[in-house]
């Protein structure tokens, strides 16, 4: 019989619930002088230090077998995420880029959904996006944003301590603009999410929408005479060459397709490249230009949420095998699971609405799984109770809130 003592402290660096501007610096040592690798991870540390100055969550676990506590955690996470982002002023000192950021917190003091100080690594696959207006991408060549942003994002979380990232951008989530959720209120469920987590063994998955990248003033982007460019720059000044990037994030949860959470990143920054110039999303010179360095800048704060949103979610895990009262499941060290750690035990429902829509429910049942052997990819349990009395079998879930 195992016994567990859960106690947390939280602990509010500022009033709950609000929103305010936090100025903060992020340093990085510049290698081979890869400036662009530099200040990508010096924003990243900007953004870390930013979000400490919001509200921190003290969370502890002790888990006793025969007496003796086997397990014995305590984790210190931060509970503000980053609405908006300003880099104020960028110094190199002594082969270091310092970066000194200006960040709008908003700190609700608590996970919305659940906590995650349990210290497992939540699992995330990564899709293709989907490109709503692909003339907008004409001016530069940025047709394969919908392929290099995912791997973009995919590449920046990897090595992160709350997930794993799986590669799925080679599957398409969404095929046109009518399956696309447009707020988080909305059911979004999406089936495409299921066969996609279920074939790569993901929690959660991420896709996104590409909503905007089109010039402000297209009409003012073309070659022009010497005077008439001359006077235009006088009057329109930095806005003749404003460009927008507007993406929409959608997470969804693997085991039912619904929409845990979505949200809207929007920049803009100067073009000024030739028009017949294809300069490509995410090559060496898009990171050069204006416009490249705003965008590198937005999706340093796509990953500082990603690391919050999904870690607030709760780890669920597949039921691979039951065999009498011992149930393998689909994750394993790789995960952050050890011997001796326990998790609840929950069948999945199938009900329908008054319209016959099929929904996934997650219904809970008093079972709960010892974990004894771990593996990097699986785990091995047992429970106390005959599985078959509550009707668990391969593809109901485990649980870890």
């Amino acid at each position: 019989m195992y016994k567990a003592l859960i106690f947390s402290l939280l602990m509010f660096l500022a009033f709950p619930v609000q929103a305010y501007w936090v100025e903060a610096t992020g340093s990085s040592v510049i290698d081979h002088q890869d400036l662009v690798t530099a200040r990508r991870s010096a924003i990243r540390d900007a953004l870390r230090q930013a979000s400490f100055q919001g509200s921190l969550h003290v969370n502890g676990y002790q888990a006793m077998s025969r007496g003796e506590v086997h397990t014995d955690q305590l984790s210190i996470n931060t509970q503000s995420s980053i609405s908006e982002m300003q880099v104020l002023k960028e110094e190199v000192r002594d082969g270091i880029l310092f970066i000194n950021v200006r960040a709008r917190i908003e700190s609700s003091g608590r996970c919305e959904g659940s906590n995650y100080a349990n210290g497992y690594r939540r699992s995330l696959a990564i899709s293709n996006f989907f490109l709503e207006n692909p003339s907008s991408a004409n001016m530069g060549a940025l047709h394969d944003v919908n392929e290099r942003l995912p791997k973009e994002i995919l590449r920046r979380l990897q090595g992160e301590d709350r997930m794993r990232v799986l590669d799925a951008v080679r599957y398409q989530l969404y095929n046109d603009t009518s399956s696309i959720p447009t707020s988080v209120s909305d059911r979004g469920t999406l089936t495409t999410a299921v066969d996609t987590a279920t074939r790569i063994g993901s929690q959660y998955v991420l896709t996104g929408v590409v909503r905007n990248l089109d010039l402000r003033n297209p009409e003012l982007a073309s070659e022009r005479p010497l005077l008439r460019g001359m006077y235009e720059r006088s009057r329109y000044g930095g806005e003749r060459f404003a460009r927008n990037f507007t993406v929409d994030l959608f997470i969804h949860d693997g085991f039912s397709g619904d929409l845990v959470t979505s949200r809207s990143y929007s920049t803009s920054g100067q073009w000024t490249e030739n028009r017949t110039e294809r300069v490509g999303f995410a090559s060496a010179r898009f990171w050069e230009i204006d416009y490249g360095q705003k965008v590198d800048e937005l999706i340093e704060q796509m990953v500082s949420d990603l690391n919050i949103q999904v870690g607030c979610q709760p780890f669920m895990a597949r039921i691979t095998r039951v065999e009498n009262q011992t149930i393998y499941i689909d994750v394993g060290s790789d995960a952050g699971l050890q011997p001796g750690d326990t998790l609840s035990v929950y069948r999945k429902n199938t009900f329908f609405d008054n319209t016959q829509r099929a929904y996934t429910e997650l219904v809970p049942v008093e079972l709960t799984l010892s974990l004894e052997r771990i593996q990097p990819n699986f785990a091995v349990g047992t429970v106390e109770t005959l599985p078959e009395m509550y009707n668990i079998q391969q593809g109901d879930l485990v649980i870890a809130w």
